[in-house]
């Protein structure tokens, strides 16, 4: 399994997939090197992609002084928790050095939009990571975590 299949099966998200679909996900992410200060999106910046953690940490900072932490492996933000309307609503620095993976908004709305059992699983682990990491907020879209 190479290192974005292992990432995606870390996540709460895919980790109920079993690993065929874990394989057809992999060719829709490129993974980015980041450092301490690089901003990977702006709030009130058009929503552009979805970040899978593999190592490092990232702040997601909401509106209200409210943030969360992703610094397990499979920690990810994106879908709507980062965005409303395609628009962002947090705005996600790294503070540690590491590597996320990435994919464009467009392809994880596509692949969440479907009646499939692949949507269903990823959108129950959403929710699951979301009440885990966000309880605080009572719309996920306010977060920017997901």
């Amino acid at each position: 399994m190479d290192s974005s299949a292992a990432c995606l099966s870390k996540s709460i998200i895919f980790s109920g997939l079993d690993a065929r679909d874990v394989e057809a996900l992999v060719p829709l992410f490129s993974r980015w090197v980041v450092v301490p200060g690089d901003v990977l999106a702006q709030a009130g910046h058009s929503a552009q992609f979805f970040f899978l953690l593999e190592e490092g940490t990232l702040l997601v900072a909401m509106e209200e002084g409210r943030a969360v932490l992703l610094n397990r492996p499979g920690d990810f933000a994106g879908l709507s928790m980062v965005s409303m309307n395609g628009t962002n609503t947090a705005t996600i620095t790294v503070l540690e050095k590491g590597a996320v993976w990435v994919v464009p908004c467009r392809d994880i709305l596509d692949l969440t939009s479907h009646d499939t059992q692949v949507a269903e699983t990823i959108m129950n682990g959403w929710q699951q990571f979301f009440a885990e990491k966000a309880p605080f907020c009572l719309n996920p879209a306010e977060t920017g975590v997901a």
